[in-house]
């Protein structure tokens, strides 16, 4: 838990490469579900696997953490290095002895991380922001807040969500508004949240697995709404 995320198509783009590649690396090592328990990891299960994803780019410190344990080996690292002027999130890389390959490793993935997410932001700066509009809620989305209301509703807390989510669940009032629709990896975020609320016959992977897939399907349906509400506006003028 969480589920392990689609493997994405290096055909498909930039950022579909980099974390198909990223996967690959991380074939045979330790797990996710190791390095997300591991004292040391500060960054989420949810944010580990997103970065497998290619649905978004991850941020340096999930990068850092996942380099860590597939690029280098905690148990080589020095502890008698001065950090004073080394950036924190990769100061582990300094640990490292000069000669071992993860420094290599690391640097080049750096590198290509920060490459990629400045070439991401000019792509979207050059991309004309869609007309807005404003439509009802589609029947897809409709049957994700069924399935996400359901799931809420097994826990029998659904009046007290703040008791499971805290201050995430003014999301979770936005999502069962029909305002918006959870990403994968807030899919896998929520479902950790309420996992231990939930009923022993439960099982989390196929939470998990029901309410992702009922996500993409009204995020499908929400942008075929929009494009059609967008043609009507421009054919009316």
């Amino acid at each position: 838990m969480p589920a392990r995320p689609r493997i994405p198509d290096p055909q498909e783009g930039q950022l579909q490469l980099f974390a198909y590649e990223l996967r690959e690396l991380g074939e045979g090592k330790v797990s996710i579900g190791w390095i997300a328990g591991h004292e040391q990891t500060t960054v989420s299960k949810a944010a580990l696997y997103a970065a497998l994803s290619g649905t978004r780019v991850p941020t340096e410190r999930t990068l850092s953490t996942l380099l860590r344990w597939w690029a280098g080996n905690p148990a080589d690292e020095a502890d008698d290095i001065d950090e004073t002027y080394i950036e924190p999130v990769w100061a582990w890389i300094e640990r490292l002895p000069r000669d071992h390959e993860g420094r290599r490793l690391a640097t080049a993935w750096r590198a290509r991380l920060r490459s990629l997410a400045r070439r991401i932001e000019l792509e979207r700066e050059r991309v004309p922001k869609a007309e807005r509009v404003v439509i009802a809620v589609p029947r897809e989305q409709q049957r994700f807040i069924a399935e996400l209301t359901r799931l809420i509703k097994l826990t029998g807390l659904e009046d007290e969500l703040w008791l499971m989510l805290g201050s995430f669940s003014s999301r979770v009032e936005r999502y069962l508004a029909g305002e918006a629709i959870p990403t994968d990896s807030t899919c896998w975020l929520l479902v950790e949240r309420l996992i231990d609320f939930l009923p022993q016959e439960v099982d989390p992977m196929d939470a998990l697995l029901r309410l992702r897939r009922s996500a993409e399907v009204a995020r499908t349906g929400r942008a075929r709404e929009r494009r059609v509400a967008r043609r009507s506006r421009r054919a009316s003028r």
